[in-house]
């Protein structure tokens, strides 16, 4: 036997086996009695967050703390049986939960005080943007109401796969289903189950309309609802009247930089700029990230000379002071005084000047390298502007202008003449994120301007 195996060697193993055994036995009871406390902790959140939407699960909260867990829960239950929840679109109600899966704050009574007299302080606003987002998401023309809003119908592409089914790629469902919220409050309804509503009076069609691609037609107090064999939904609205109380909150989500309706003779031609000041001038400073944005689209790197920089209706210099970092040279042309004066008291520009943009001529300033611009918007005043700068640049000079989405997408003889001019100098258009301008008081959507006056493609 020593000679396979000491009897000590033996003894130790015995001893240790018994050792993991107790310690084993052990485990299992405090498992045991974990599990129960476990239980008992659930069925207590569940008490606390009896609405909680599903949203966390094992898989997805496995780096979070007990308490940004339970936090998180209680939050997204509280939201969830508010009335906020029936203002809130899809989109809201994920990016909410998102921020309340990573960063949930503490759940105290003055916390939730706080925060539900915030919300309800901001309803309105919620839903309107709402409104605004979901209609923008379907078509980029909706980016600016004045250039286009809600008619008698939407267009919602690819709704449906080739199978016949849901597409959830395009999760267009949830877009139905959100117009169907945001008109039964407008009617002074709330928000009816998936089942009870659009979503599931289609479910119920397709089913009897057998598998594969197929047309189905569906009604409802509120539209007609038309499916084609190509998976494209098409909606057309049977209330007038809710269609104006929709325009109207967009309307009142971008604000008064646009208006929602143009009288005629604010339609003039592409050479008829407005003489008069915009209201409070027209001024919105740029906020930071857009101002850095247009810097990097301003190609101000030069390998021979210093290029010379203009900036009208320059404002605080948001766009300006960036300039300057970049070794340029920088006139400014503002028509507030006081403005114009912290310009002057800067010291870092070439020359200041006090007048309306529109009443300079190139002769008294000569031309410039780069003209960078954040113009007035409200009646087509931002394509007056540019349409002037252009007179300022150089023959090889850049144009970089922030203008409003209206620009791209309307009908009036301006805005068309601009877009035919502009896209003879291969210009180009770009989007900026939307409510790019929201820390600065107003939600219009803008877009970048990039044109080379000699015509030269923007890369």
């Amino acid at each position: 036997m020593n000679q396979l195996i000491t009897r000590a060697s033996i003894a130790e193993i015995a001893r240790h086996r018994d050792a993991a055994l107790s310690a084993f036995l052990r485990a299992r009871a405090a498992e045991a009695e974990a599990k129960e406390q476990m239980d008992e902790a659930v069925a207590m959140l569940k008490v606390a967050a009896p609405f909680a939407a599903g949203l966390f699960s094992t898989r997805e909260v496995k780096d979070l703390t007990d308490r940004h867990y339970i936090d998180g829960r209680v939050w997204d239950s509280v939201i969830h049986s508010t009335e906020l929840n029936h203002l809130m679109d899809k989109k809201a109600k994920d990016d909410l939960r998102q921020q309340l899966m990573t960063d949930a704050p503490e759940f105290t009574e003055e916390n939730a005080y706080a925060t539900i007299e915030h919300f309800a302080a901001e309803a309105g606003m919620i839903f309107r943007r709402g409104i605004a987002e979901m209609f923008s998401n379907l078509d980029r023309r909706f980016r600016s109401h004045s250039g286009w809003k809600i008619g008698g119908r939407v267009i919602l592409n690819n709704m449906f796969g080739v199978d016949g089914w849901w597409n959830y790629h395009r999760d267009h469902r949830s877009t139905l289903q959100d117009i169907e919220r945001t008109f039964l409050i407008l009617d002074g309804r709330k928000p009816v189950a998936d089942y009870a509503g659009i979503v599931g009076q289609l479910d119920n069609a397709r089913r009897l309309d057998g598998r594969g691609a197929r047309q189905t037609e569906v009604h409802s107090e509120f539209y007609t609802v038309r499916i084609f064999k190509n998976g494209n939904a098409h909606l057309w609205f049977k209330r007038d009247d809710l269609v104006t109380k929709a325009n109207r909150m967009i309307g009142e989500y971008y604000g008064e930089v646009i208006p929602e309706e143009r009288k005629h003779e604010d339609d003039g031609g592409l050479h008829d700029p407005k003489r008069e000041m915009a209201k409070n001038f027209g001024f919105f400073p740029t906020p930071d990230s857009l101002a850095e944005r247009t810097i990097d689209l301003a190609s101000l790197y030069h390998r021979e000379g210093t290029l010379r920089v203009l900036e009208p209706s320059a404002g605080t210099g948001q766009l300006s002071k960036r300039a300057r970092r970049e070794s340029t040279i920088v006139d400014c042309i503002e028509c507030q005084t006081h403005l114009a004066n912290d310009l002057k008291a800067a010291g870092i520009y070439g020359r200041v000047t006090c007048a309306d943009f529109l009443a300079i001529n190139p002769s008294a300033t000569g031309l410039y390298d780069r003209v960078i611009m954040n113009p007035p918007f409200d009646r087509e005043r931002d394509i007056d502007h540019v349409m002037h700068a252009l007179k300022f640049l150089k023959d090889e000079g850049l144009l970089v202008a922030i203008m409003s989405a209206h620009t791209e997408f309307a009908e009036t003889r301006k805005a068309v003449a601009f877009r035919e001019h502009i896209a003879k100098l291969n210009g180009v258009f770009s989007d900026n994120p939307m409510n790019s301008f929201a820390s600065v008081g107003t939600n219009v959507n803008t877009i970048t301007l990039n044109v080379w006056k000699s015509g030269r493609k923007v890369w």
